[in-house]
């Protein structure tokens, strides 16, 4: 089910209403669909599915206390196959908390939250896919816990190998299990799986992270929205903490960039959309190949490999040079091309104001994102090595997520 905003500003119907000038293709999509849910008073709508969570926790706990348990005795019974469960590591956040539900609902759009229950196991060669349709799955099927189903347009499903049938476009859906195999390399691997999951296989994500991603369900829930439990299998301890980082550091804030106002709109006419696309592919291009990459490079080497040298992660002073100098760029950009888009709704206010207020939070999110990217990046460039810079920025965490339990003591009230 899908959610849209809705929004006053249409600029398309605003310039309509102008005969003096040809209304450009300016369209913001707010039509509910079928699978669609259009809502209004958008902060009372996350509250009242943060407050809806937040009821169900002890329920999810429960749910998650067992999820572990059926973990740790599968992991036990392929321990000799290279496979390992961290109880504790799992047991730190085995229920995605209420806020972080929410951002996800309005993030995506959908009241859909797969990974509510998630856990993590390691293996020591996920690459051999044997491993996961012999031994893995069906273990955890003999549990009762099997994959879920998930539907996936054909044209991503042509990406991976499936050939259309004669009356299906690239548009139709098709269910599939919801499993995704983000290795690099194991295309060539596809007869090791059983039928269902051959078009199963993708490639590793643009920060060079590679796991294996599913999601289960009990074979005896029968709701029809059964509890589905995510399960991640990655190389071992040390990429998982280094995918926490980037996670933290990293993704957090360039995942930011889409939800930029201006991504939003369809302006055809305007020359600065392109530009702008690209100043941001330029910094997404430089973050996660300076940084983000090695990392999980250096990560598997030691997990999976036993390879300590690690890959040097560097940012230079003419590094963060280009760095500013594509965000100042962004930045000019973008106000031009609210600039732009002012010209055709001149005589409406309303619009006006809405597109001031769009362009405000488009610079706003913009510092946000700068300033956090530059605070990781000054992180390598104080020359520690980047298990040292890891291992700091775990204790900040730490103590960031310890101040924000403490209760606060109330303010004395002044005598007037």
């Amino acid at each position: 089910m899908r959610i849209l905003p809705v929004n006053s500003f249409n600029p398309q119907k605003s310039v309509q209403k102008q005969n003096s000038r040809k209304a450009p293709a300016m369209i913001y999509n707010n039509q509910s669909g079928a699978d669609s849910v259009v809502f209004t008073g958008g902060n009372k709508m996350v509250d009242c599915v943060e407050n809806s969570v937040s009821k169900n926790m002890e329920r999810y706990n429960r749910i998650a206390t067992i999820y572990l348990d059926i973990l740790e005795s599968v992991a036990a019974k392929l321990k000799n196959k290279g496979v390992k469960f961290d109880r504790a590591y799992c047991e730190k956040h085995p229920v995605k908390s209420p806020k972080s539900c929410t951002s996800k609902i309005v993030r995506s759009g959908s009241f859909k939250v797969p990974d509510i229950i998630r856990a993590t196991i390691y293996m020591d060669n996920p690459y051999d896919l044997s491993l996961l349709n012999d031994e893995l799955l069906p273990e955890l099927a003999k549990r009762d816990y099997v994959v879920a189903k998930t539907d996936m347009p054909v044209s991503e499903l042509k990406k991976r190998g499936y050939i259309p049938k004669a009356k299906e476009s690239d548009f139709d859906k098709i269910e599939i299990p919801d499993l995704d195999i983000r290795l690099a390399d194991v295309f060539d691997q596809r007869d090791k799986l059983k039928p269902e999951f051959r078009y199963a296989i993708s490639k590793p994500q643009g920060s060079g992270y590679e796991d294996i991603q599913m999601r289960l369900v009990r074979a005896y829930d029968t709701k029809e929205n059964p509890v589905q439990h995510e399960l991640l299998i990655l190389f071992g301890p040390e990429y998982s903490k280094v995918k926490q980082f980037e996670s933290e550091n990293i993704y957090e804030y360039l995942r930011k960039f889409g939800e930029l106002n201006f991504r939003k709109y369809n302006l055809g006419r305007n020359s600065y959309t392109k530009v702008c696309e690209r100043y941001i592919e330029l910094i997404e291009k430089m973050v996660r190949g300076k940084i983000s990459q090695k990392l999980y490079e250096n990560a598997k080497n030691k997990d999976m490999y036993g390879i300590e040298d690690e890959i040097p992660i560097t940012f230079t002073e003419d590094d963060l040079k280009i760095f500013e100098q594509y965000f100042n760029e962004l930045n000019e950009k973008i106000v031009w091309y609210y600039r732009d888009a002012k010209k055709f709704i001149r005589t409406d206010q309303t619009a006006q104001k809405q597109l001031y207020r769009e362009s405000k939070a488009d610079r706003d999110k913009l510092n946000v994102i700068h300033d956090n990217l530059l605070e990781t990046i000054k992180m390598f460039m104080t020359g520690k090595s980047y298990d040292e810079i890891l291992k700091t920025a775990e204790k900040n965490a730490n103590k960031k997520a310890k101040a924000s339990t403490q209760p606060t003591m109330p303010k004395h009230k002044q005598k007037v």
